[in-house]
């Protein structure tokens, strides 16, 4: 299921269904199941859990500027992903679309700061070349010319653009590559062994399958894109 770069917006004013798994479809026609989104944390709250067998619950509010959009855990163990998050700072979140009675929440895979003040910039303009490739706008140039131009006019990436880790992650990826793909937990394990942080890992997966590098052929197991 591939991460796609959205808006809070795109989410909350979109129509929800649960056909074949929940997701929203935004105004734009694009089908949000994972997203990519990043926004300030302006509020977070936290309930621990009590003597009745209640779970801890912790949950933080995500503002674009578009919208807000809460971000929900469950547990202890899922509480991880939350606890040292703080108000007041840029974050990216990666998760998946769901609902209760009438809000559309996320549920988080990834929750990672932001120190970058033009990263919001650059997640937009991914947001706008991701409403082009998946919301069925018919363009008078060919795909190949509309990808160039796309990467002409909003830095995408290219093949021969690939620098640092996301390269090295992509080179490992084909080097391993078996036809049941190159598990998650072996690229994490590999990287992190050479230093590399396990959510940097993740977050540069996602980017690959995001721009067509590797595809999600099982759940967490990846190839080359043909």
């Amino acid at each position: 299921m591939t991460a796609v770069r959205a808006s809070i917006s795109d989410i909350v004013n979109g129509t929800f269904g649960d056909d074949n798994g929940a997701h929203v479809t935004s105004s734009y026609g694009v089908e949000l199941r994972r997203v990519v989104i990043v926004g300030f944390v302006v509020s977070k709250f936290n309930k621990e859990a009590n003597s009745e067998g209640g779970k801890r619950f912790m949950s933080i509010t995500l503002d674009d500027g578009t919208d807000t959009i809460r971000i929900k855990v469950w547990g202890e163990e899922e509480s991880a992903l939350l606890e040292g998050v703080k108000e007041d700072i840029l974050a990216l979140v990666i998760g998946k679309v769901r609902k209760y009675e009438d809000e559309v929440y996320i549920i988080p895979e990834i929750v990672k700061e932001i120190t970058d003040p033009n990263f919001m910039g650059l997640h937009l303009l991914e947001r706008y070349q991701a409403i082009l490739t998946r919301s069925g706008v018919s363009m008078s140039v060919s795909s190949d010319e509309g990808q160039q131009q796309l990467t002409t006019i909003i830095g995408g990436p290219s093949p021969t653009s690939l620098t640092g880790l996301t390269k090295q992650i992509l080179s490992y990826i084909e080097l391993h590559a078996t036809p049941k793909g190159v598990n998650l937990k072996d690229i994490v394990a590999f990287f992190e062994q050479k230093g590399k942080d396990a959510i940097e890992i993740q977050t540069k997966i996602f980017k690959l399958i995001e721009d067509g590098f590797i595809n999600e052929i099982t759940p967490s197991s990846y190839l080359p894109a043909t």
